[in-house]
């Protein structure tokens, strides 16, 4: 390009030119000063380089362009002049394709490009104020650009050779900069991104949801996403497959996410989504994630596949705790897990609630299990015989007595062992202190028969048999003097591997019991498909024996069935005297429950076995 010849170029032997000359140098020496000591990001380089040094250069405007790594385009980053009149802040920001405009060459081409009539090339791109002299230069970094400073100006020919030798100092001053900066943002993005997705780790999320609630103006939703059944995948087709689920399930939800809103994976295949909004804006995002999730995938080794998905939603204001808030939702999320999955649950203070007593129960109880605290212990209910009402057998119940809440329910504290797979520790636990006790009784009543009670998941589990038979060992109880009560339940899960067990116990002579008889779908194919050697009346008909005609009629079947059968037959839950009556109108050999003698601690028993 040729310079407009109707403007006189500057005399670089006057003394005007050589004192700004000197000015100029001054400058740049002052920028590597400064230089050296920089510990500030990239931007906060740009933007010194782009007005701290070259202001100072008596140039109108200049823009500094990074290339964008992910897109492969050049951005804005940081301005001098009329594109950024706010402090720090461009207006309108523009995207260059490499290649593109005579920014784009440079990048493209590594090389300066100084033109002294924008008019009379073709590759000029008019961003805001047309200019007619523009001088670019590369900023380079390992001998790759990473960026281009251009500088333009309104008076066609302004820039010298001077100035290009200036700018091209300044970049490669500023390019290691730039790099350390750089190379500082992505040891951050390393230490608070998750590198499979892309999104959030729990830590970085957790800071900012923080953050965020400090100074919330308005309320803040927190969405906890978990995937159902993902193991499946993981098991079926491979953990690379797994991992291609992840991220792409990361990719759609960080599509997904509206303007300000923050994603992350948590961990597993948990993730969590933030915004701004009310319960209902956070009920509907929920849901409009759980369909994109949800959705077919169509690439990868993942084609053709879909997985499921469970929400809670937890909603905060300002103040709240950033922990907190995510549990809340964790605990909607895994009622919505509980309820079915593939659903959205809100949280619930009161269930909530529950959920921490139970969570509390669990660790508690768990650390109480580890050192065999005896707070956790068995009580023992006598089974009577009728009509003499002789104690012909104890059934075990376990109970606990808490150090803050005190006595807690069977039925709550095992639900819960149950509900997070601990029902083993604690059965071991209980059966090792019902197998002490019942070994000093058994010399005191050799007839004495001790019945106790097993979880389906116990009679699902491998290993259990020899367990027991092991603890029956240990304190030197026969394995004929117990008797092992299952519900139906116990046996509709595995069929097969529920036989493997109740006949490995049969087998050596422990006795076998149907719980709650009469309750099931299929009690009488259950009687004859196990080797049963006894059943127990469900305490629901024998509640109701003295006013339900029904209720009489099926106890009556079932102790003449037991008894056809050969049977030993049990009525449980008998409180008042006129069940007793019928129960002996009707032949019925053996009963227990309150209205007889409630459940005794082992002392108790011990007392009435030594007595007269």
């Amino acid at each position: 390009m040729t310079a407009d010849h109707d403007e006189s170029p500057r005399d670089a032997g006057s003394v005007d030119e050589l004192e700004r000359r000197v000015r100029d140098l001054k400058v740049l020496q002052a920028f590597a000063a400064t230089l050296l000591d920089y510990h500030g990001g990239i931007d906060e380089v740009l933007w010194d380089v782009a007005q701290q040094a070259v202001a100072k250069l008596d140039l109108e405007d200049c823009v500094i362009y990074v290339v964008d790594e992910d897109r492969g385009d050049l951005v804005q980053r940081a301005a001098f002049g009329p594109k950024n009149p706010r402090e720090r802040e461009i207006l309108n920001p523009i995207r260059i394709p490499m290649g593109q405009g005579i920014v784009g060459s440079v990048a493209a081409t590594g090389r300066v490009e100084m033109v002294e009539d924008t008019t009379l090339d073709p590759r000029y791109i008019r961003d805001d104020q047309m200019r007619y002299s523009e001088l670019a230069v590369p900023i380079f970094n390992d001998g790759r650009v990473i960026g281009v400073i251009d500088s333009e100006h309104t008076r066609r020919g302004f820039f010298t050779e001077w100035h290009r030798d200036l700018l091209v100092a300044i970049a490669a001053m500023a390019a290691g900069r730039i790099a350390s900066a750089r190379l500082e943002t992505q040891r951050r993005r390393l230490a608070t991104r998750d590198s499979l997705t892309g999104l959030m780790n729990r830590s970085e999320l957790l800071n900012l949801l923080q953050q965020r609630l400090d100074h919330a103006s308005s309320t803040v939703v927190v969405i906890f996403l978990d995937l159902d059944h993902f193991g499946v995948i993981n098991d079926s087709l491979s953990h690379l497959a797994g991992d291609e689920l992840l991220a792409q399930v990361g990719q759609r939800i960080s599509a997904h996410m509206p303007a300000g809103g923050m994603a992350a994976r948590f961990g597993g295949d948990e993730f969590v989504a933030v915004l701004d909004g009310d319960l209902v804006a956070g009920r509907r995002e929920a849901e409009a994630l759980l369909a994109a999730i949800t959705r077919v995938f169509d690439s990868g080794a993942v084609a053709g596949l879909h997985v499921g998905c469970s929400a809670g939603v937890a909603v905060g204001l300002a103040g709240n705790s950033a922990s907190d808030l995510l549990h809340q939702a964790d605990l909607a999320m895994y009622e919505a897990k509980r309820s079915g999955r593939g659903q959205v649950k809100v949280h619930d203070s009161r269930l909530a609630a529950m959920r921490r007593r139970e969570q509390r129960l669990v660790v508690d109880m768990l650390r109480a299990v580890e050192r065999r605290d005896p707070a956790i212990h068995a009580h023992f209910q006598p089974i009577h015989g009728i009509p003499d009402r002789r104690m012909v057998a104890v059934e075990a119940l376990a109970r606990w007595r808490h150090p803050e809440f005190g006595a807690v329910g069977p039925l709550e504290f095992i639900a819960a062992a149950e509900r997070t797979g601990n029902i083993q520790p604690l059965g071991r636990h209980v059966l090792r202190d019902t197998f002490k006790h019942m070994a000093v009784w058994a010399r005191l009543r050799p007839d004495l028969t001790l019945n106790i009670n097993i979880s389906p998941l116990q009679v699902q589990q491998d290993g259990f048999a020899l367990q027991l038979l092991e603890l029956l060992e240990e304190v030197g109880l026969p394995a004929s003097r117990v008797a092992c009560e299952v519900t139906e339940s116990a046996l509709l899960g595995d069929d097969r591997r529920a036989a493997q067990v109740l006949g490995a116990l049969v087998r050596e002579g422990i006795r076998l019991v149907l719980d709650d008889f009469g309750t099931g779908f299929a009690s009488l194919a259950t009687l004859t498909s196990h080797p049963f050697t006894g059943v127990k009346i469900d305490r629901g008909f024998v509640r109701d024996l003295s006013s339900s005609q029904a209720s009489r009629a099926i106890v009556r079947s079932v102790v003449v069935l037991a008894r056809d059968l050969g049977l030993s037959c049990t009525a449980e839950g008998v409180e008042h005297p006129e069940q007793m009556r019928i129960l002996q109108e009707m032949g019925c050999p053996m009963a227990q429950g309150r209205g007889l003698c409630d459940a005794l601690p082992p002392a108790d028993l011990q007392a009435r076995l030594s007595g007269p």
